[in-house]
């Protein structure tokens, strides 16, 4: 079970985490940020912490956007830009 404190070494603690492992830390730091009884040192510790983990979630979910935006392509039989399905099936006809 991990500590709900501030852990001495943010940078290892967030190795091998999963997205909702690190969403859960961001979330456990904010409400400790808003509670407003930290000493100023570790309030600034929480807030870098919080900041490298707004930066990696932001990368998972970038991933994930390419990720998914593959495999619609793959799936549509698209090779790039962006998905006009509209246009390619003639207005309100159904892609299938």
């Amino acid at each position: 079970m991990r500590s709900k404190g501030i852990d001495p070494d943010p940078v290892a603690a967030e190795n091998g985490r999963t997205f909702e492992e690190m969403m859960e830390r961001l979330e456990n730091l904010v409400a400790r940020l808003e509670h407003g009884d930290l000493p100023l040192e570790e309030s600034i510790r929480a807030f870098e912490e919080g900041i490298r983990l707004v930066k990696q979630c932001t990368a998972v979910l970038g991933e994930a956007e390419k990720r998914i935006q593959r495999l619609t392509q793959e799936g549509t039989g698209t090779t790039g830009g962006p998905l006009r399905q509209e246009e390619d099936r003639g207005g309100d006809e159904l892609p299938f």
